[in-house]
Parts: structure tokens; C-alpha cells; sequence
């Protein structure tokens, strides 16, 4: 081969022999292949990991596969304790509002308590004569609770 630099007008050494030269590199690409070992993809022991593996996850599947169906029936009996209970709350109200109807009511009051329904003339009417107004007596404060008074008044007017 010649070099890049030189005056040649052509190197025709490039293209002598073309077809020589390359039947004689894919002979030897050839030879090297054969001779090198394709190496294996998985050897033993990866696969030995990946049977560990896929059987880990398997059975992590199947647990948690159980685990959910338990859950699941738990929800189902709380469920249908919880329509019980609901069922046992419609009855009990039920019978509270039998037992405090008006009418039952009157007739405890009139047959075990032996009262009797108000008549006109036993209502009173009270009148009061000073006007609509209540009137509170001082309280005597002792020393201690008008020293908390004053401390309460002064901690609000410091608040603002």
C-alpha cells in the first residue's frame, strides 16, 4: 500500500487480488468462529437463581392470593353482622316508639299513676305587677375573689 501523501496517481495494489484477499478474510472469519466457543446465554447456576426466583414469586403470589381471599371473607361475615345488628336496631327502635307513644303514655299516667287530664278551672294565671324584670341580691365577695376579679379585669384589658 502506498501512502495517502504520495505522487501516485492511483494504487492499483489496492485492487489486485480483490477477490483473493477477501475469499482469504472471510476464511479466516470462518476459522475464528468456529474455533471460539459461543458462550452460553444462561449457565447453570443462573438458571438454578432464576428457578429460585420464579418459585419465590409463585409462592408469593399464592400467599397473598390467600390472604385476600381471608380478608375477603372476613369483610363478608362482618358484613352480615352488621345486617343483624342493623336488623336488631330497626326492632329495638320499633318497640321504643310503641312504648312512648302518646297514647301509652296516657294510659300509665291515668291507670298506675291515678293522674288525670287538666280541666279549665284548675289553671292559674300569675301576674306580676313590678314589669318583666328579675332582680339579683348582691353577693358578699371575699377578699380573695375580689383580688381574682381585679387580676381577671386587668389580664382583659391587657388582651385587648
Amino acid at each position: 500500500m502506498a501512502d495517502r501523501n504520495s505522487n501516485l496517481a492511483y494504487d492499483l495494489s489496492r485492487y489486485e487480488n480483490y477477490e483473493e484477499r477477501a475469499s482469504k478474510r472471510s476464511r479466516e472469519n470462518i476459522r475464528s468462529r468456529a474455533a471460539a466457543k459461543p458462550k452460553p446465554l444462561i449457565t447453570a447456576p443462573m438458571l438454578i437463581l432464576l428457578i429460585v426466583m420464579a418459585g419465590a414469586m409463585v409462592s408469593l403470589c399464592i400467599t397473598s392470593k390467600a390472604n385476600i381471599a381471608e380478608v375477603h371473607n372476613a369483610i363478608v361475615i362482618e358484613e352480615a353482622n352488621v345486617r343483624v345488628l342493623e336488623q336488631e336496631n330497626v326492632s329495638m327502635l320499633t318497640r321504643i316508639e310503641q312504648k312512648s307513644s302518646q297514647k301509652v303514655v296516657e294510659d300509665y299516667a291515668e291507670n298506675v299513676l291515678g293522674m288525670q287530664k287538666l280541666d279549665n278551672a284548675q289553671v292559674e294565671y300569675i301576674s306580676l305587677e313590678s314589669g318583666n324584670k328579675v332582680e339579683i341580691p348582691e353577693q358578699n365577695e371575699n377578699v380573695l375573689k375580689k383580688i381574682k376579679n381585679a387580676f381577671d379585669s386587668f389580664v382583659e384589658y391587657l388582651r385587648g
